[in-house]
């Protein structure tokens, strides 16, 4: 009986320590990931290493610096490669027939792309302050304004053939987005480092743009120049347009940025422009019965051509910090309930993440598209980081889900930056990490609007780096859309550039602002 009872015992205590055992292991192992789930996934520390170890990297592989370097090329391999165009990876060989704009066109190198690469190095310097960032983006610039820029027609060009740098197309087959974007890194850049070589570049294709697309008695931008009657024109792409986005990625690419650093007359002369073409896009392309704004308006005959969360979503965003700017109460109010609206639409609170937009099916109802594409869902993330500046509460309603799920699966994990699109639920993979539409622009603005909207509503500082002449660095200085109060600012010679393919900067000093109060 006591021998049973002993080998009992010994069964029992061999049991319990396993037991331990086991839990110890697991407490061992997964207690950072539940660490991890109890951080507060908004904080800007977490936006800065989301930047330095998910973003960066894939656009500091050599890959993306182009020959010469400033020559950015448009289309990548997924895992960072520079695509053959007569044997192109498999990230471009397995798209349809719909992809014709991406697969026939794999020869060329983009303005948009490149002015938005030139971007992206520009964010990348103003949260980390590594001079080679900026180095990098004064050579996409330096390449733009070379080679980019029509010098005997105006304006800039769509592309240039890798091989012969045989620029297209002619001058009434540009599109005012597509200028638009062009001027977008100079925009960027002119705002870090108050270049004034720049401006009149700046001046001269902004006004360009008005002056060969703005339809005074339409009171809107045209989609290509104003002239072009459609009688002639088989393309529908080509096709003359009353479209959102002509006014849209005006306000969004340059002119918001600019508007308020500009020296008289130009500052009032784009205000007002402003002002008229956020009244375009509410008066013209807004439903109020959706709660949308339509992309295209009176399309050849065909009516209106609803949009995605996303195009309307940076509409709100952009109409916001317009009325923001000029204390328009009209414009906040606007901007702020329709976006909340939507905001509360986009977000499906089963999975706790945000929707592509509404799809119709065949009875043409209203469905939700629950893919995850990576620019739109930036851009909610984005507006609600914004209004969370007023109203904490879309923290915990909305940002700390999301965000927390961008980082886990819209980032390569292995060769680095963001996803396309993930299909819902399956998250499988679909269109190529880099074409001349998809670049490093709405990535790195999502790291910087993130970091900027984190910071300021847990009470910290907002740290970015600016890069200015001795004695100019003072001048304009501001928190990217927003505004703060500056607490200080720290300035030091420009670290010098050890690799002599890159720009030098060695006329600036790295200024360091920190600000309180974003607004």
């Amino acid at each position: 009986m006591l021998k049973k009872f002993r080998k009992n015992k010994f069964a029992f205590s061999l049991i319990t320590s396993l037991i331990i055992l086991i839990l110890c292991c697991f407490y061992t192992v997964f207690k950072p990931i539940l660490a991890q789930q109890n951080t507060e996934i908004t904080m800007g520390q977490q936006w800065l290493q989301h930047l330095e170890e998910d973003l960066n990297p894939w656009w500091l592989m050599e890959t993306a610096y182009g020959k010469p370097v400033g020559n950015f090329p448009s289309f990548r391999c997924d895992n960072g490669d520079l695509v053959n165009p007569s044997k192109p990876c498999s990230a471009f060989t397995k798209l349809g027939d719909n992809y014709g704009y991406i697969t026939n066109n794999l020869d060329k190198n983009y303005i948009v792309s490149q002015s938005r690469q030139v971007y992206t190095y520009c964010v990348a310097y103003h949260l980390s302050g590594n001079p080679k960032f900026l180095s990098l983006a004064k050579a996409g610039i330096d390449w733009i304004r070379n080679y980019g820029l029509d010098r005997e027609n105006g304006g800039a060009f769509s592309y240039l053939k890798r091989e012969s740098r045989q620029s297209g197309p002619s001058v009434l087959k540009r599109t005012s987005q597509e200028l638009a974007y062009a001027l977008q890194g100079m925009a960027f850049y002119y705002y870090l480092t108050q270049d004034q070589e720049l401006l009149p570049e700046i001046i001269q294709l902004k006004n360009f743009i008005f002056e060969t697309y703005y339809d005074p008695k339409l009171e809107m931008m045209m989609w290509v120049p104003k002239q072009v009657k459609n009688e002639n024109v088989t393309n529908n792409w080509l096709k003359q347009k009353k479209h959102l986005l002509s006014q849209l990625d005006q306000i969004y690419t340059y002119m918001l940025i600019l508007a308020p650093i500009l020296p008289e007359p130009y500052q009032s002369e784009w205000k007002q422009d402003l002002l008229n073409l956020s009244s375009s896009i509410i008066n013209e392309f807004y439903s109020p019965e959706y709660n949308t704004f339509w992309m295209e308006i009176n399309n050849i005959g065909e009516g209106k051509l609803p949009t995605d969360y996303g195009h309307s979503m940076k509409a709100f965003w952009m109409i916001y910090l317009t009325g923001k700017l000029f204390n328009n109460q009209r414009f906040i109010d606007f901007a702020q309930i329709g976006a909340s609206r939507m905001l509360e639409e986009a977000y499906d609170v089963e999975s706790g993440l945000w929707g592509r937009g509404i799809s119709f099916d065949e009875n043409d109802k209203g469905v939700r598209d629950l893919d995850k594409k990576w620019w739109v869902y930036a851009e909610l993330d984005q507006m609600a980081g914004t209004l969370s500046l007023e109203d904490s509460s879309y923290v915990d309603k909305y940002l700390k889900s999301t965000v927390n799920w961008w980082l886990k699966n819209m980032v390569d994990h292995t060769n680095h930056g963001v996803w396309n699109l993930l299909t819902w639920p399956t998250l499988e993979k679909q269109l190529p990490k880099q074409y001349h539409w998809k670049n490093g622009f709405h990535s790195h603005e999502h790291a910087l609007v993130g970091y900027i909207t984190s910071q300021a509503n847990q009470g910290e500082k907002v740290k970015l780096y600016f890069a200015r002449k001795k004695g100019k660095e003072k001048e304009n200085i501001k928190p990217y859309y927003y505004t703060g109060e500056i607490v200080d600012i720290n300035r030091s010679p420009m670290p010098s550039i050890t690799d002599s393919n890159l720009p030098s900067l060695s006329d600036l000093n790295r200024v360091i602002v920190s600000f309180t109060g974003i607004k």
